[in-house]
């Protein structure tokens, strides 16, 4: 790696994949655009509507995901289809792979 501002941008990047609840939103805009309301309905969990915007804010700052704004709602997308690349690697190598931590 060369610099650390990659290194932090890097980081940044994992911590994001590190986390149930982004994962599970990151699934659901693969599948196309959704507002935030649509993501709160399709996540099935219990977490605030507030907790969805503070998810989306944090992986929009990482340029994660986009947002457009139609009217009175944003649309939220991801920023391109490298995050979901590397998603589909890791399950296809985890997938068939027999823990050895437990996990």
């Amino acid at each position: 790696m060369k610099s650390k501002k990659l290194n932090k941008r890097l980081t940044g990047f994992f911590s994001a994949l590190a986390d149930e609840t982004r994962l599970q939103i990151i699934s659901l805009l693969v599948e196309g655009d959704k507002t935030v309301n649509q993501i709160h309905k399709d996540l099935k969990e219990n977490i605030t509507l507030s907790a969805v915007s503070h998810q989306l804010k944090l992986l929009d700052s990482l340029n994660i995901i986009n947002y457009e704004k139609k009217g009175r709602e944003k649309y939220y997308s991801l920023s391109g289809n490298f995050c979901w690349c590397v998603l589909k690697d890791a399950i296809k190598h985890f997938k068939n792979k027999k823990s050895k931590g437990g996990i």
